[in-house]
């Protein structure tokens, strides 16, 4: 008994000495913030994919669209706080759209020279500046000087949250804001507060993983508000290089369903998913001529 009594003993005490000797490593801290270098061109692929499927008394409608674009933050000055002013550029896209019983609409900007009267708007923005936009490290939007008539081509949102001081993995903060809605047009608008909840999960060879959730601080009771509400929620993971200082990736879902949106025999299905990638910039060497034979 007494030998058992010091086995137990001795082993609590090689535990609390490895609490007190464990790897510092394990509360590290990580300073998330944006990097960039005067005259360099940071690029993304995203891609965006919905399904809407309405039932209104017994009818059945899906509509679907595809959308992939190349974005473009062409840096200009950099200063020394970290500041950073570019020129925002959506350097192409491939939109299509289809509703049933009806016939699809395309559009290529790499391909078609006359855009589709739904995607006129869209065309005549491609290649050009549409804002000059100055953030600070941590992705907050210090100035914005729209050049021309903003369009969202699913493209998602200019820059994430991150946090003003170095933290560690579970670490959780938040940004508020507020988005108008409107039921009907002879409603009056209503303002919807949403809150967005970042959490960083873990951090791995110099890549942090945030997962993203939206939280609605609005009660709504009105379907037809909550079918629009669910177009703008998301929910997600972010893979944020850390000592780049840019994204790498991301992706977001939704998987909604409201009944009643309108009238009392309707419901709709909403299904989205939004992804974005960095793109490489890789020089790929020439290969030599191959010789001539005589």
């Amino acid at each position: 008994m007494k030998r058992r009594s010091f086995l137990v003993g001795l082993f609590g005490s090689l535990v609390l000495a490895a609490a007190v000797n464990a790897d510092p490593s394990d509360s590290e801290t990580y300073q998330l913030r944006y990097k960039f270098s005067p005259g360099e061109v940071f690029r993304t692929k995203v891609v965006h994919l919905v399904s809407v499927e309405t039932t209104i008394q017994g009818v059945t409608e899906t509509a679907q669209t595809r959308s992939v674009s190349t974005k473009a933050w062409k840096i200009g000055q950099v200063a020394g706080d970290g500041r950073t002013k570019f020129d925002y550029v959506v350097e192409s896209v491939s939109m299509w759209h289809q509703v049933s019983g009806r016939q699809e609409v395309r559009y290529d900007s790499t391909k078609d020279q006359q855009p589709p009267p739904e995607y006129q708007h869209v065309a005549g923005s491609i290649g050009e500046p549409m804002a000059t936009v100055t953030i600070a490290p941590n992705g907050e939007v210090v100035q914005r000087e729209n050049a021309r008539p903003q369009f969202n081509p699913g493209i998602g949102e200019l820059t994430i949250a991150l946090p003003k001081e170095p933290v560690a993995v579970g670490h959780q903060w938040s940004t508020e804001g507020e988005i108008s809605l409107r039921a009907r047009p002879s409603d009056p608008i209503k303002r919807v507060k949403l809150r967005q909840q970042y959490t960083l999960e873990k951090v791995q060879t110099g890549v942090a993983t945030i997962q993203v959730t939206s939280q609605v601080l609005t009660p709504l009771s009105d379907p037809a508000l909550q079918s629009q509400l669910v177009q703008r929620i998301k929910k997600g993971h972010i893979k944020f290089d850390v000592d780049a200082g840019r994204i790498l990736s991301q992706q977001m879902d939704s998987d909604e369903m409201v009944i009643g949106f309108n009238g009392p025999d309707s419901n709709m299905k909403y299904l989205s998913r939004l992804t974005e990638e960095a793109v490489r910039e890789e020089s790929v060497a020439r290969k030599p001529a191959a010789p001539v034979r005589q």
